[in-house]
């Protein structure tokens, strides 16, 4: 009977372990270090509220701008994202808000869709708010609608229209409550995303996204994975938030997670907090490793309900993998491919090759003129076919995404975990020294020291 190394990773929200021999050449890669949960989360939040960074106290900034009749907008993420800070810091924020003078029936939460499709009632309270704070503010919740809705305030200096939501450019403050991350082209996301592309108009989104792109290199290289110098994505978002502060009254709430829960909460200036959290994020997201792997197994866990999501996984295990290495991404996509530009770019580009197809994509689809939310999965999917074969387990259309999407999936065996087992052992016959990651957190990023 063989004997298995203790390497749980998701798929979908069940978990699977005991698939890779204790024989095999493999490491599961997790952040080390003590990175202790805040236990008293009441505490801490009342401390950073009254203690801000580069602000006045919370308190101070509601007496200043609150006027009766007048929102108090709180930003939150979509269902897209975790939320886990979202259902923690609510209940215990609503409260507080009320007690600095603000009356119930003028606190409004904005969810922050982006261009995403609008979350159901169930998912918001089940994904995003929680049930108490859905019980008692379901009225009170506006989503974002990047088509209608919104209003231009200016253009940047790098010519992108700022158009942003009504409610919240109506309301008399905003509070972002965010949690900060790596992103694969904007560098870090929070803070300043939840207003750009958060609450921004589709054309403002459309005409920001297109500065990451190179057609030599798909994405320029400042537009990458933890980097905001010289990044001009990030620095327009920036520029693009203080343009709104000129005339706004807006608070952040910023939260670090790891494994899942809060291990740092900031509050106050929220361009102050989106450089604070860049680096806040470095011991909690980055490993260094000798040498990419041959073989990456990588999640999106729940989160990874369709392909445009489970992306993430895929850049993730990139960044981990040698080129010619292979990645097996874990993602049920239950919800197919979830961008209509994405899946329309790569039937376009079907039958080309990977070059031609990626030369074609960055001259056509990714200009200020012709960019679609969605046409940057296409370039940094076809980069990453460029180095290294990607296979998928998933619930998504097998023959499209293997024609389309060039990805291969792997037929279930019984249950996921047997089909895991099989594909290791097939993997180590023909490669029994091969180097093997195992990412249970699309999150982390992977520095190999030579590739």
């Amino acid at each position: 009977m063989a004997e298995y190394l203790d390497t749980p990773i998701d798929y979908g929200e069940d978990e699977i372990n005991a698939f890779i021999p204790k024989t095999a050449n493999a490491k599961y890669l997790e952040i080390k270090g003590d990175f202790p949960e805040i236990v008293n989360i009441k505490d801490k939040l009342f401390e950073v509220l009254d203690k801000p960074i580069d602000s006045p106290p919370l308190a101070e900034v509601v007496k200043k701008n609150y006027s009766k009749g007048k929102a108090v907008i709180i930003l939150v993420d979509d269902n897209t994202r975790p939320n886990i800070h979202t259902r923690i810091l609510l209940p215990i924020l609503f409260p507080k808000i009320i007690e600095y003078g603000v009356a119930p029936e003028d606190l409004k939460i904005l969810v922050s869709c982006g261009t995403h499709r609008p979350p159901t009632e169930e998912e918001v309270e089940k994904k995003i708010l929680g049930t108490e704070i859905w019980n008692n503010y379901k009225d009170h919740v506006l989503v974002h609608n990047c088509d209608e809705g919104v209003k231009q305030m200016g253009t940047s200096s790098r010519g992108t229209p700022i158009y942003l939501n009504k409610d919240a450019l109506g309301s008399c403050l905003i509070i972002a409550l965010t949690d900060s991350e790596y992103h694969y082209f904007a560098g870090v996301a929070g803070t300043v995303k939840s207003f750009f592309p958060g609450i921004a108009g589709r054309k403002t989104i459309s005409m920001n996204h297109p500065k990451a792109f190179s057609l030599e290199t798909g994405f320029k290289s400042e537009c990458r994975l933890g980097n905001t110098e010289g990044n001009p994505v990030i620095q327009d978002m920036k520029e693009m938030v203080q343009t709104v502060m000129k005339t706004k009254a807006v608070f952040c709430i910023d939260a670090i997670l790891h494994e899942k829960k809060i291990v740092e909460i900031y509050a106050g200036d929220i361009i102050s907090l989106h450089e604070l959290a860049r680096d806040s994020l470095k011991p909690l997201r980055i490993i260094e490793v000798d040498k990419g792997a041959d073989l990456v197994i990588v999640t999106t866990g729940d989160l990874g309900l369709n392909l445009y999501q489970a992306g993430k996984g895929v850049h993730a295990a990139w960044n981990a993998a040698k080129k010619g290495g292979k990645i097996l991404l874990l993602a049920k996509a239950q919800d197919g491919v979830g961008n209509k530009a994405y899946h329309e770019t790569m039937l376009a580009i079907k039958e080309m090759n990977l070059d031609d197809a990626l030369k074609w994509v960055v001259e056509n689809k990714c200009s200020e003129e012709t960019f679609r939310i969605g046409n940057q999965k296409p370039v940094d999917l076809l980069r990453i076919l460029m180095d290294n074969q990607i296979d998928m387990i998933t619930e998504m259309d097998h023959k499209e995404l293997k024609e389309t999407f060039k990805i291969n999936p792997i037929e279930i065996k019984d249950n996921v975990q047997e089909t895991l087992r099989a594909y290791v052992d097939d993997f180590l016959k023909v490669n029994p020294e091969g180097q093997i990651y195992v990412m249970a957190d699309a999150g982390i990023y992977v520095k190999p020291k030579e590739n």
